[in-house]
């Protein structure tokens, strides 16, 4: 039998004297004392799959900040709200909570999928901003166990991913719980402020600290305790190879943050992975020697010095489902994961299942092409460790020459079969094109120019990875000079295989 649960105010005294005891040891931590290097499975990996999936798929509406911005007075989500459930004084965000009931939910199709998708890690969303953990959670009542669907769901995609034996990563998202429902006093929302579902909406701030203002009080004592209470909850019950933490984790006290990467480090010491476990951050919210510096839809253009990440959504706007989202074509997130390899990075692909458990067919569809190409031309990818140049090409000048002013996202980026980005393993260089030549076409490599190269690459045979026919090719002071044969198999991208 669980433990009862003590309410909310008195879990709130008691963790805040333990918070205390807690962070006064890890003071003594250093940053430098808790350094860590990445894994060499993390830097072979290249792929992974997560999902935004809880209580805000239900209005499916705008994107996976409905929960927040429902209490913006003329915000799209704001007007959906009123028009489709009413005042929010009679229907708040807890009133969602019962119909996310999440009947179709298949955790092990859900993992089968990742695998069939080419992933070597995948997992869920833990905890949203919303403040509803995804766990069986023993300090949060708002939890997917005791409500909603009722179902362990980090326990159960736990489960179903090892037994895919792909490694398991949990993402946090909770440090902007401090301020995302309008929690203050003389708030008009009686839903958001009433004390009694403080748990879920989170303690009472400034007006100032919900519209995020800088100048507004940062996180207290008690909050933080609360915020990793429910990380430890999920590194001890889940024994995560991941974890992820997404912005203003800056927000969240440094002793907590220190407290955190030591419990994880331990964890990942008692299971026998010396010290084998990836943390990722995004901005400057933990030093680079302890965690994997994470970009949320944008990439560096250059060769990273460390093994980075970039994280970017099946979508072109939402990271969780809804019911007018528009889908990335499967070629144009295949040639975003092979620019981040070619640069030293890893690719994290976020998918939106619905509410009720189910990943729509445009999604799957989507994975499954990823897998096919990833089955047959994955070689280049896994395993592989960045050449003297990451690639050649118009997108690779304009990289160079990149204008500061354009809005233009990586992920809205088109590339053609122009495009070439370079991966090498031991005495192999992969050339992948980014698209598909025309019969007969030759191809220039310039990487392979005697006035580009960093040292001598002297070529000794060309193949068609995929294809046993032979190519015509030349090594010549101006590049690679490649004949691509009449017939080959259609593809998303096409790879050289160019042994030196």
């Amino acid at each position: 039998m669980r433990p009862k649960r003590i309410n909310l105010l008195t879990l709130l005294l008691v963790t805040l004297l333990l918070g205390c005891n807690s962070s006064s040891e890890t003071k003594t931590k250093s940053w430098t004392e808790l350094e860590n290097s990445t894994p060499q499975w993390f830097k072979d990996a290249k792929f992974g799959i997560y999902f935004h999936w809880g209580v805000y798929n239900v209005p499916a509406y705008h994107s996976e900040w409905y929960s927040r911005n429902m209490y913006f007075p003329g915000s799209k989500a704001n007007d959906y709200h009123l028009k489709n459930y009413g005042p929010l004084d009679k229907f708040g965000y807890k009133d969602f909570v019962p119909k996310f009931k999440a009947p179709k939910f298949d955790p092990g199709a859900w993992a089968s999928l990742f695998a069939k998708a080419g992933a070597r890690f995948a997992g869920p969303v833990a905890e949203h901003a919303d403040g509803f953990s995804m766990w069986e959670s023993k300090v949060n009542s708002w939890n997917a166990k005791d409500r909603g669907p009722e179902v362990d769901v980090v326990g159960a995609m736990e489960q179903a991913i090892r037994k895919e034996d792909l490694k398991f990563v949990t993402t946090f998202h909770h440090q902007w719980h401090w301020g995302w429902y309008p929690t203050f006093k003389d708030t008009s929302v009686v839903d958001a402020g009433n004390p009694a579902y403080s748990e879920l909406y989170g303690p009472e701030v400034s007006e100032e600290a919900w519209r995020h203002k800088e100048s507004a009080a940062k996180p207290n004592e008690a909050f933080c305790r609360f915020w990793a209470d429910k990380v430890h909850e999920v590194i001890d019950g889940y024994n995560p190879d991941m974890i992820y933490f997404d912005t203003r984790l800056g927000h969240i006290e440094e002793s907590y943050r220190k407290e955190i990467v030591e419990h994880f480090r331990r964890n990942n010491e008692a299971r026998g992975m010396e010290k084998k476990g990836v943390i990722l951050h995004k901005d400057n919210d933990l030093p680079t020697e302890v965690s994997v510096q994470n970009h949320e839809k944008s990439r560096i253009n250059q060769i990273g010095e460390k093994v980075w990440q970039t994280e970017e959504p099946i979508t072109t706007f939402s990271w969780s489902y809804t019911r007018d989202m528009e889908l990335r074509p499967a070629k144009d997130i295949l040639h975003s994961l092979i620019d981040v390899v070619s640069k030293n990075g890893v690719y994290l692909l976020n998918i939106s299942p619905k509410a009720d458990g189910t990943i729509p067919a445009d999604q799957r569809s989507i994975l499954l092409k990823m897998g096919d190409w990833l089955n047959s031309y994955g070689e280049a990818i896994y395993g592989t460790r960045p050449w003297y140049r990451y690639g050649e090409g118009p997108r690779y000048r304009q990289d160079q020459n990149k204008d500061k002013d354009s809005e233009e996202e990586y992920h809205e980026r088109r590339y053609s079969v122009k495009d070439v980005r370079y991966t090498t393993k031991g005495n192999t260089v992969y050339a992948i094109l980014l698209g598909q030549p025309k019969l007969n076409d030759e191809i220039l490599l310039e990487a392979f120019a005697e006035k580009n190269a960093v040292q001598e690459s002297k070529v000794t045979n060309v193949s068609l990875l995929g294809s046993a026919q032979e190519l015509s090719w030349q090594q010549e002071s101006n590049g690679l000079s490649v004949m691509i044969p009449e017939k080959r198999t259609e593809t998303m991208a096409t790879v050289l295989k160019i042994q030196v």
